[in-house]
C-alpha cells in the first residue's frame, strides 16, 4: 500500500462521502479504494469509519486522523512546490496555488472586529486555502492545541513564541459618569486602591496596572468584585457603572463620544499592547501560514 495515496484517498472519501466519487476521481475501482481504507484502519490499529450496506460514519479516530492527514498531505504538496524550480533546473516556474489549512486562534473581539475582514480578503485571494478561526481570549498552546497561528493583543505569557508585531493597541482607564460621580476621588493613581477595578483575567497586567507621567512610573495594586477573561464583558460592567476598566482604545471610543464612559487619569499615560501574531518555536511554517502572516501585516488596526 502506497501511504500517501492512500491517505490521500480516505482524506476525499470524508470529505466527498462516496466510494464512487472517490474512486472516479482518483480513477481506480471502488473496490481499491475500499482496500485502501482497510488497510490503513489495519496498520493503524483503529477503526476510521463505521460502514454499513446504507450509510458510513467517520469516528472520533477517523476524525482525528482526517485532520492531520490533511495537513500532511498540504504540506508535502507546499514542499513539492518549493522544490519544483530545483527539480527542473529551469527557470523558476509560477508557484502552484497555496493550499491546505491554516488553524488560528484569535482573541474573542478583536477577532471579530479586526482579524475577520482581513481573514475574508485573503480566502478570496487564495481559494484552495481552508481556514479555521478559534475565537478565544485565553492564550493557547500552539503545539499541543495545534495551532499554527495565535494572535494576541498584550505580551503573551510564553515568551518562546516567535513573535510578528502587527501594531499596537492604545489603552485608557473609564469608568460611567454615575460611578465617577457617587465614589470617592480619583485624581492619582494611589486612588485606585480605593475603587472597584474590572480585571481581565488572561492579561499580564492582572491585579497591577502601571501608569506613566513624564519620567515616572506607578505600578498601581487593583482589586474589585469582578474579574473576566472577555474585554466586552468588562465594557458592560463598566456601562453599567460598576467600576473601572482597562479597556483598548478601539473599544471605547465610541463610548467616550457618546459621554456613556468617562477616560479616567487622563493625565498619565498607559503603556501600549503590543498586537502579534505569533508562531511556535523551531516549527517551520507552511508557505500558505507565511502568506497568511504577510498578508496580516501591516498592522490590523489602525491608532498606532
Amino acid at each position: 500500500m502506497d501511504r500517501m495515496t492512500a491517505m490521500h484517498a480516505y482524506v476525499r472519501l470524508v470529505e466527498l462521502d462516496t466510494f464512487s466519487a472517490v474512486a472516479e476521481e482518483l480513477r481506480v475501482s471502488q473496490s481499491t479504494v475500499s482496500k485502501w481504507l482497510a488497510a490503513l484502519e489495519d496498520e493503524l490499529g483503529v477503526q476510521l469509519m463505521e460502514r454499513t450496506t446504507r450509510s458510513r460514519r467517520v469516528t472520533e479516530a477517523g476524525e482525528r486522523f482526517y485532520q492531520r492527514a490533511r495537513d500532511i498531505l498540504a504540506a508535502y504538496a507546499d514542499a513539492s512546490a518549493e522544490l519544483a524550480p530545483a527539480r527542473s533546473g529551469r527557470r523558476a516556474r509560477a508557484r502552484e496555488p497555496l493550499r491546505g489549512r491554516i488553524r488560528v486562534s484569535v482573541p474573542v473581539v478583536y477577532g471579530r472586529l479586526f482579524i475577520l475582514p482581513k481573514v475574508a480578503k485573503f480566502m478570496r485571494r487564495h481559494p484552495a486555502v481552508e481556514v479555521e478561526l478559534v475565537f478565544n481570549d485565553r492564550y493557547v498552546n500552539l503545539v499541543e492545541d495545534n495551532f499554527d497561528v495565535a494572535v494576541r493583543v498584550g505580551i503573551p505569557v510564553d515568551v518562546s513564541f516567535k513573535a510578528r508585531k502587527l501594531g499596537e493597541s492604545r489603552r485608557h482607564l473609564v469608568a460611567s459618569p454615575g460611578y465617577l460621580e457617587r465614589g470617592p476621588a480619583l485624581t492619582r493613581p494611589e486612588h485606585l486602591r480605593e475603587h472597584c477595578c474590572l480585571v481581565h483575567t488572561n492579561l499580564r497586567v492582572g491585579d497591577t496596572w502601571a501608569l506613566r507621567r513624564g519620567p515616572k512610573t506607578w505600578r498601581a495594586p487593583v482589586r474589585g468584585r469582578f474579574a473576566a477573561n472577555n474585554s466586552e464583558a468588562l465594557l458592560t460592567l463598566a456601562r453599567r457603572g460598576i467600576g473601572v476598566a482597562l479597556l483598548a482604545d478601539w473599544l471605547v471610543e465610541a463610548d467616550l463620544r457618546a459621554g456613556r464612559l468617562r477616560t479616567v487619569l487622563p493625565d498619565y499615560e498607559l503603556p501600549p499592547a503590543p498586537v502579534q501574531a505569533l508562531t511556535a518555536p523551531g516549527r517551520h511554517p507552511h508557505p500558505r501560514v507565511r502568506a497568511f502572516l504577510d498578508f496580516l501585516s501591516p498592522p490590523v488596526a489602525g491608532g498606532g
